[in-house]
């Protein structure tokens, strides 16, 4: 079952035309990593998904609904954006709990995924306070507690450190395998997120050049066009896991 699908998506800003006609469908409980090289249009297309701009034409569809025009994604899309936006003054617990009211999700369930992602100690600080990777955290953390069935997201893993991108990546997989989450995800460390991918979307200068499995993508010839890597690309699943967990025992035993 597809919940998202677009069809002949173009943006325009004045003259510069930068997505050029994209089609696809993403499939209910995927993970599909959007790769590209800087420029080409990842964050606009998240943007548009998200109903955070408008397209300049075509049909766009999230849980079959219009993300521009629809205000019954709300409870069901979440979005996580590569710059946190949070309110700044409030402190960490105050946040957590205005929105444990709001979308009716247990404090004592909030205060795990705080545990989970190290930030329970954080609780009296204002949010202004945090670095940026703790607030980053703090926005996955939001997102988690909509309960949404959709969750779309630019670069939800900048300024984190191994561990925390792991746990990040790790999460997704686990509320997919257990609730049939859907996660639209880019990221710049591709060998990262295509581990943990089930699917790629790819696109270079607003055109869309693959969709599909992760699998396939790899065997694909215009994978050099990518800012990409290919020998570190083409690394197994398990190799790249095993050089994860490499870099967390290190970080342990240091």
């Amino acid at each position: 079952m597809s919940v998202i699908e677009v069809k002949n998506l173009v943006k325009r800003y004045g003259d510069f035309e930068v997505l050029h006609g994209l089609s696809f469908h993403v499939e209910e409980g995927s993970i599909t990593a959007i790769l590209g090289p800087n420029g080409a249009g990842k964050s606009t297309l998240i943007k548009i998904l998200s109903g955070l701009i408008n397209r300049t034409s075509g049909d766009v569809s999230v849980l079959g609904e219009d993300p521009w025009t629809s205000n019954k994604l709300y409870r069901k899309l979440s979005v996580i954006l590569d710059k946190p936006y949070l309110p700044l003054y409030l402190t960490v617990y105050d946040v957590i709990n205005e929105v444990s009211k709001e979308f009716n999700y247990p404090l004592s369930d909030a205060k795990e995924l705080l545990d989970q992602f190290n930030l329970y100690n954080f609780i009296k600080n204002k949010v202004k306070d945090l670095s940026t990777g703790t607030r980053q955290k703090l926005q996955i953390i939001f997102a988690l507690m909509k309960n949404p069935d959709i969750i779309i997201a630019d670069e939800p893993t900048a300024n984190l450190d191994v561990t925390s991108r792991y746990e990040v990546y790790n999460t997704f997989m686990r509320l997919r395998e257990k609730l049939g989450l859907t996660v639209l995800i880019s990221s710049h460390i591709a060998s990262e997120i295509l581990a943990f991918s089930t699917h790629v979307l790819a696109i270079n200068n607003g055109v869309l050049r693959f969709i599909g499995k992760v699998n396939n993508l790899l065997r694909n010839d215009f994978l050099e066009e990518f800012y990409i890597v290919v020998d570190n690309v083409s690394k197994s699943v398990d190799v790249w896991v095993l050089d994860i967990w490499a870099e967390l025992l290190l970080l342990t035993i240091c």
